[in-house]
């Protein structure tokens, strides 16, 4: 299980390029985070920044691997797939229901996140409940997808050529996780690093767990895509519930 990918191994030279590559891809989604979520906070530049952002991410991966996404996303086993798929989700779905009515709902910590994605709706123009829901589709559908791509088929695809199967496990979905948590310590407020590592530690979990489902599934990502979007859409619900419900 900790052998590098069965393609065999690469030149040193290609090896260093492809560690390159990965270092950028890993590390411009949380720089972008930084910038739209912390550093243009309030002005007229968050949207146009995500956007770019969010394209100059997802264009290379998605363009390299145009001719396999059929392939990709077409299961040998799709029942195998879609149960595998929604059953994760479902249940990370509920989790995190569970865990946001439990420890956080009416309290104190709810309450500077919902200030805090207020602010955040605001600066995306999307404040209104027609607005947010489409915003929510979008994102739980479409963006899910583009991150699969992104950061399964593209980083933990090359990562395996690269280290163990274990390493490239981890260093992806600790990649996957690190722009999150710039999002979760902006709508956490003035918070300890214990509390942050504590609420990110569940999005490695999930990086990780799409990654094997994924691998469970012959390198298809309709599995970790159904998952994804589940847990999407419990977020986007919960987001609903901070700002809207009330």
């Amino acid at each position: 299980m900790n052998r590098p990918a069965e393609n065999g191994p690469m030149e040193p030279r290609r090896r260093g390029l492809w560690w390159t590559i990965l270092g950028a891809a890993m590390t411009l989604p949380t720089i972008a985070s930084l910038a739209y979520f912390v550093w243009l906070e309030g002005t007229a530049w968050v949207a146009p920044v995500y956007l770019g952002a969010k394209a100059l991410q997802f264009a290379g991966p998605v363009a390299a691997l145009g001719v396999l996404l059929a392939a990709a996303f077409g299961p040998t086993r799709p029942r195998r797939s879609v149960a595998l798929g929604l059953a994760t989700g479902i249940a990370g779905a509920g989790f995190t229901w569970l865990a946001y009515a439990v420890l956080f709902r009416g309290g104190e910590m709810a309450a500077t996140a919902a200030e805090a994605i207020t602010v955040k709706l605001a600066d995306f123009h999307l404040d209104t409940l027609g607005r947010y829901i489409v915003a929510a589709l979008l994102i739980s559908f479409v963006h899910s997808w583009l991150e699969e791509v992104y950061w399964r088929a593209f980083v933990y695809g090359r990562l395996r050529r690269l280290t163990s199967s274990s390493w490239s496990h981890l260093v992806a979905a600790i990649g996957f996780a690190a722009h999150h948590v710039v999002v979760i310590g902006v709508y956490l407020g003035d918070t300890s690093i214990l509390l942050l590592t504590l609420m990110s530690l569940p999005v490695v979990f999930g990086g990780i767990l799409w990654s094997l489902i994924y691998r469970a599934t012959g390198n298809r990502l309709l599995a970790p895509w159904l998952s994804h979007v589940c847990l999407d859409l419990a977020i986007m619900a919960v987001g609903y519930d901070l700002i809207f419900a009330g």
